[in-house]
C-alpha cells in the first residue's frame, strides 16, 4: 500500500552554501543600505519558492523559520543550546582532522586570541577555523538549509543527554559535507554571534512590520515566521497570551535629580528592588508554567501542577476559588524561614536549582498581574492591576507574597527609601508611575530603577592590582580585553608586598581609548601563564588567566563593585559581584594596592555590601537627627568653562551596546533635550563622550550653531549632526542610518558616500519613500519659479541622463524652446482655423517636452511657421540681432517627427 509523500519544504531544497553566501556578502557591506539589500533579496525568493511550492496546499506550516533560526541563533538558545564554545570546537576539530597537537594549525585554533601578527584575525575563531579548514573541505557543500538544522538539532540533544560521542559524530557529518565558508558561518552559528553588522530589531522589521512585537510577547520565533509568513497581512492583536513567554517590562536607571519631574509631578509608587530571578507564571486550572525574563522554561523546577516542585505544591491552594486562569509577573526568591529573611542573590545558591533537603525555600514575589480569568491586563493603568492583585491569592508568607508599595510625592521620600534600602542590605528601589501601562521589552516607560552603586558617593572603591590578563575577540581582538585583578598579602612592616592573592576578573567600565592605552603600557611585560609552573608571586584558585605580569612592572585599577560575594574561583576564597574599573592609578605605585586585611575588614563591614553611607543632598531639607549623612555638594570647577567639562556619567548603568565604544561630541542640544541629556543617554547605549573632536570622534552633535560648531564645519574634518538623529537612535534602540534630514555638514567621505544614496533634495535612489519623507523632500526642492533657466536646463538635463528621457517619444523635443506663429493678427476665418490648428500643435509640441514661448526673445531655437508665410521677413530680420540664431522650420516637420517617434532632419524643412 503506497504512503503519502509528506509535503516538501523550501529548507529541503535551498542549499546551506546559498544562505552562506547571502550572509558572507551582508558581512562585507559597509553601508546599511546594500546589507538590507543582500537580506530582502534572500527573503524575496525564499516567499516566492515557497508561494510556488505551496501554491495547491490548502493549509501550510511552513515558513522562513529553518532560515531565520540560523540568522537569528541568540533568539533559540533553548532548542539550539549545543554546549559548545570555541575552545572546545577547537579541540573537536584537531581530534576529527587528526591535527598533530603541536603542530601550527592545532596552535591556531588553540590559541585563536593570541595575536599572532599576520591577517589580523585574533579573536576570531571562525575567522581562524575557515582559513585551517580551507585545504581539508570539500569546495562545494551538499547540505541543503533543513539538513543542517537537523544536524544541529542533532547536536543540541546529544549534548543535552551528555552524549560527546554522538555530538563529535554529528559534528564530522556538518565538516565532510561543508565547504569552509559554510563551516565558518557554521560556527557562528554554533557560538551564535554572526557578526553581520545590523540588528535583529533591523532583521525582524525587513520581515514584518508586527515580527518585533510578536516575538516580544511570545519569544517564539518559529511562531512569528509562520504567522507573519505573509508580510502583507498584518495581526489585529498582538498582547500577552497564556502559556506563550512575554519579554517583560524593564526599568531604566533613574536620576534622583529629576524623579519629581520624570513621574510628572504626580504620586508614584516606591517598591523594594528584589534581587531575585525575574519570573512569569502561567496558570490555568492546576497547570502551571513558569519563564525567565529570556524565555527559558523553568516549570519543571518550581512545578506544574499541585504534585510536584519546589514551590506550587504549598501556594496552590492560595489561589482564590473563581480564579480559574492568570499571568503574573515577579521575583523568585530563596526565603530562609529561620531568620524570615530573603536570600541575595551574590549568596552561594541558586534559585533554579534549590535542592529538597535546602535550609532555604522558594518564594514567589509578585509585583504585576497581565491576565485574570482570560481578561487581558496589559492596556490597563499599574495603579488597576495592583487593585486586582489582591483579588487573584491570599499571600502565604516566605512561599508567595505580594511585593510591598508606599506611595510618595517628593524626592525627599525617594532619598529616605534607598537609605534605608541600604540599612537593609537590599538592592535597591523602584520607583513607579500609577498610570503607566505593561510594555513588553520596554525600559523606563514609567518604571525607574536606583542601586546604591549607580551613586558614586555611597560606594567603597577598592584599589587592586592588574596580575593576568586575556586576550580579546570580537572588536577586542588583538588586544588584552579582561584582567585578573589580585590583593596583596600583608607584608612585615617597611617592606613591600611578596605575594598577591588574586580576587576577582574584570573587563568593563574603561572606554576603548582607555583599554588601548593599558594594552600599551603593559604589553612588554606579558609572560605566558604556564598551569603546571605558575609564578611564585601571584597564588590562584581554579581561575587561571592566559598571560600573567610580575606585580612590579604592573598598575592599580581603583574598581567599583555591588557586593563581596563568596567564591571558590579565586584565592582570596571571595571575588567582587558586578566589577567595573573606574580608573587607572597612576598615582599610585604597585606595592600600595589593597592588602588581604584590607578586604575582610570591608567585607566585615555591611556584610559584603559596598554601599554603606547614606544619601543627603544637601539645601532641599534638613539633615534628620541621628544619622550620619553624605553631603553631596555640586561646585563649578575654578578655571574650566562649563560647556567644557566633561560630564560625570559615573552613575549612568548601561541598558544597551547600541553605541558600544563610538565616541561622540555633543556640542549644544535643545530645548527639549539638554547637552547633558543627550550625553547621558549616549552612556546608556554604551558611548563614549569626549568635549573636543578628535581622529576617532564618529559625529559631532549640534542642536544649534554657535562659533565652536562653526569652526568644526569650517575645519571639515568632522561630520555634524542633529539631535533628532540621536532621538530616533533612542526610540529604535539601534543605530539609525544617517539621512540627508539629519545632517548640518558632512566631511568629504561621507559627502561622496550620501551622493551615491541620494539626489541632490535628499531623495533616496534605492529606500522606498513615505508620505511624510516625500513631503520633506519637496520642501527641499526650490520654487520652479525661482530657479533661473540655467539652473532649471542642468536639473531637467540629470534627470534626462540618469532616467533616458531622451530615448522617449514623449521627450523628443526636450531640447527646444519654440516660438509657434499663432499671434499673427487673425483677419478673416481661414486664418482663425490656421491659428486654431496651430495652438493645438503647440499643446502637442509641449506634451512632447518642448517649452513652448509666447514671444520672440533670446534663446529661442525654434520658429513654427503654419501656411501663413507672410510674417517670415519679419522673423527673419529679428533673428539678425540675436546672439543664438534660431530656425525657422514648416509646421509640417512637428508633424511628420510626432508621426514617426523621434525628431526627422531639419534642412528640408527650413524656410
Amino acid at each position: 500500500m503506497a504512503t503519502s509523500q509528506p509535503s516538501r519544504t523550501v529548507a529541503s531544497q535551498v542549499p546551506f552554501a546559498d544562505l552562506c553566501s547571502t550572509l558572507e556578502r551582508i558581512q562585507k557591506s559597509k553601508a546599511r543600505p546594500e546589507k538590507i539589500k543582500y537580506f530582502k533579496e534572500f527573503l524575496d525568493s525564499w516567499r516566492r519558492f515557497h508561494d510556488a511550492l505551496h501554491k495547491k496546499e490548502k493549509e501550510v506550516t511552513d515558513s522562513f523559520y529553518p532560515a531565520m533560526r540560523l540568522i537569528l541563533p541568540q533568539l533559540e538558545r533553548e532548542r539550539m543550546a549545543y554546549g559548545i564554545k570555541e575552545t572546545m570546537l577547537a579541540k573537536l576539530y584537531i581530534e576529527l582532522l587528526n591535527l598533530p597537537k603541536e603542530g601550527k594549525d592545532a596552535q591556531k585554533l588553540l590559541n585563536y586570541r593570541t595575536p599572532t601578527g599576520t591577517r589580523g584575525d585574533a579573536g576570531d575563531f571562525a575567522m581562524i577555523a575557515y582559513f585551517v579548514l580551507k585545504p581539508r573541505c570539500p569546495k562545494q557543500g551538499s547540505l541543503t538549509i533543513q539538513q543542517v538544522n537537523d544536524i544541529l538539532d542533532l547536536i543540541a540533544s546529544n549534548n543535552s543527554a551528555n552524549r560527546k560521542d554522538l555530538v563529535k559524530k554529528n559534528l564530522l557529518q556538518l565538516i565532510t559535507q561543508s565547504s569552509a565558508l559554510e563551516q565558518k558561518w557554521l560556527i557562528r552559528m554554533i557560538i551564535k554571534d554572526l557578526k553581520l553588522g545590523f540588528s535583529q530589531q533591523t532583521i525582524f522589521s525587513l520581515f514584518h512590520r508586527d515580527a518585533a512585537e510578536l516575538h516580544n510577547v511570545t519569544t517564539d520565533l518559529e511562531k512569528v515566521c509562520r504567522q507573519l509568513h505573509n508580510p502583507l497581512v498584518g495581526l489585529s492583536d498582538i498582547s500577552i497570551t497564556l502559556f506563550s513567554a512575554f519579554k517583560p517590562m524593564l526599568a531604566a536607571v533613574a536620576d534622583i535629580q529629576r524623579i519629581e519631574k520624570d513621574m510628572k509631578h504626580q504620586g508614584f509608587y516606591i517598591e523594594t528592588k528584589l534581587d531575585g530571578e525575574r519570573m512569569q507564571m502561567h496558570k490555568d486550572g492546576d497547570v502551571y508554567k513558569f519563564f525567565s525574563r529570556n524565555g527559558y522554561d523553568y516549570t519543571e523546577q518550581f512545578g506544574d501542577s499541585s504534585l510536584n516542585g519546589s514551590l506550587i505544591p504549598f501556594i496552590h491552594k492560595a489561589f482564590k476559588t473563581n480564579i480559574q486562569n492568570c499571568i503574573l509577573d515577579g521575583e523568585m526568591m530563596a526565603y530562609n524561614p529561620n531568620t524570615q529573611t530573603f536570600m541575595q542573590k551574590g549568596s552561594k545558591f541558586d534559585i533554579k536549582r534549590m535542592v529538597e533537603d535546602s535550609d532555604l525555600q522558594t518564594c514567589y514575589c509578585v509585583f504585576d498581574v497581565l491576565m485574570v480569568n482570560n481578561k487581558k491586563l496589559g492596556h490597563e493603568a499599574l495603579r488597576k492591576r495592583y487593585e486586582i492583585i489582591s483579588t487573584v491569592f491570599t499571600p502565604i508568607k516566605g512561599r508567595l507574597e505580594v511585593v510591598q508599595k508606599t506611595e510618595a510625592n517628593t524626592k525627599k521620600e525617594v532619598i529616605d527609601a534607598l537609605n534605608e534600602a541600604i540599612d537593609k542590605r537590599e538592592e535597591g528601589i523602584m520607583i513607579k508611575n500609577p498610570l503607566s501601562i505593561y510594555k513588553p521589552d520596554k525600559r523606563g516607560e514609567g518604571w525607574l530603577k536606583i542601586k546604591p552603586e549607580y551613586i558614586n558617593e555611597l560606594m567603597d572603591e577598592l584599589d587592586i592590582l592588574i596580575v593576568g590578563g586575556y586576550w580579546g575577540k570580537g572588536l577586542r581582538g588583538g588586544m588584552m580585553s579582561h584582567f585578573l585583578c589580585a590583593v596583596a598579602e600583608t607584608p612585615p612592616p617597611g617592606e613591600k608586598p611578596s605575594v598577591f592573592y588574586t580576587l576577582c576578573r574584570v573587563g568593563s567600565g574603561y572606554t576603548m581609548k582607555e583599554l588601548y592605552d593599558l594594552g600599551l603600557k603593559l604589553s612588554k611585560h606579558w609572560k605566558p601563564f604556564h598551569k603546571r609552573a605558575p609564578p611564585n608571586s601571584i597564588l590562584c584558585g581554579t581561575e587561571k588567566p592566559e598571560v600573567y605580569i610580575e606585580p612590579c612592572n604592573s598598575v592599580i585599577v581603583q574598581v567599583k563593585a555591588a557586593e563581596i560575594v563568596s567564591s571558590d574561583m579565586y584565592k582570596t576564597n571571595c571575588t567582587l559581584r558586578f566589577p567595573r574599573i573606574e580608573k587607572i592609578r597612576e598615582d599610585k605605585e604597585w606595592y600600595k594596592c589593597m592588602t588581604l586585611d584590607e578586604l575582610e575588614n570591608l567585607r566585615g563591614k555591611a556584610s559584603g555590601k559596598l554601599a554603606s553611607k547614606h544619601l543627603f543632598i544637601g539645601g532641599d531639607d534638613e539633615e534628620p537627627q541621628g544619622k550620619k549623612r553624605k553631603a553631596i555638594k555640586v561646585k563649578k570647577t575654578i578655571g574650566i568653562i562649563e560647556h567644557l567639562k566633561a560630564p560625570d556619567l559615573s552613575n549612568i548603568n548601561r541598558i544597551s551596546n547600541v553605541f558600544e565604544d563610538v565616541e561622540f561630541c555633543v556640542m549644544t542640544g535643545t530645548d527639549s533635550h539638554s547637552k547633558p541629556d543627550l550625553e547621558s543617554h549616549i552612556a546608556e547605549l554604551g558611548g563614549y563622550i569626549v568635549q573636543n573632536p578628535g581622529p576617532d570622534t564618529y559625529c559631532v552633535i549640534a542642536g544649534t550653531e554657535n562659533v565652536r560648531v562653526r569652526n568644526i564645519i569650517s575645519s571639515n574634518k568632522h561630520d555634524v549632526v542633529k539631535p533628532e538623529w540621536l532621538l530616533e537612535c533612542f526610540k529604535a534602540k539601534e543605530c539609525v542610518p544617517w539621512q540627508p534630514q539629519f545632517m548640518i555638514h558632512m566631511c568629504p567621505s561621507t559627502k561622496e558616500h550620501f551622493a551615491c544614496e541620494y539626489d541632490c533634495y535628499g531623495d533616496s535612489y534605492f529606500a522606498d519613500t513615505d508620505v511624510v519623507q516625500l513631503k520633506e523632500v519637496f520642501s527641499r526642492i526650490k520654487n520652479v519659479k525661482e530657479e533661473s533657466p540655467n539652473e532649471m536646463a542642468s536639473v531637467i538635463a540629470d534627470l534626462e541622463d540618469r532616467y533616458s528621457w531622451d530615448n522617449c517619444p514623449l521627450s523628443m523635443f526636450r531640447h527646444c524652446t519654440m516660438y509657434v506663429d499663432i499671434y499673427a493678427i487673425i483677419n478673416d476665418l481661414t486664418t482663425q482655423i490656421e491659428g486654431t490648428r496651430l495652438a493645438i500643435k503647440a499643446l502637442e509640441l509641449r506634451f512632447h517636452g518642448a517649452k513652448v514661448v509666447s514671444c520672440l526673445e533670446e534663446g529661442v531655437s525654434h520658429v513654427i511657421i503654419g501656411e501663413d508665410h507672410s510674417r517670415v521677413e519679419e522673423f527673419k530680420a529679428f533673428r539678425r540681432t540675436l546672439k543664438r540664431k534660431y530656425k525657422i522650420l514648416q509646421e509640417l516637420w512637428v508633424t511628420d517627427s510626432l508621426k514617426k517617434g523621434e525628431l526627422q532632419e531639419e534642412n528640408q524643412y527650413l524656410i
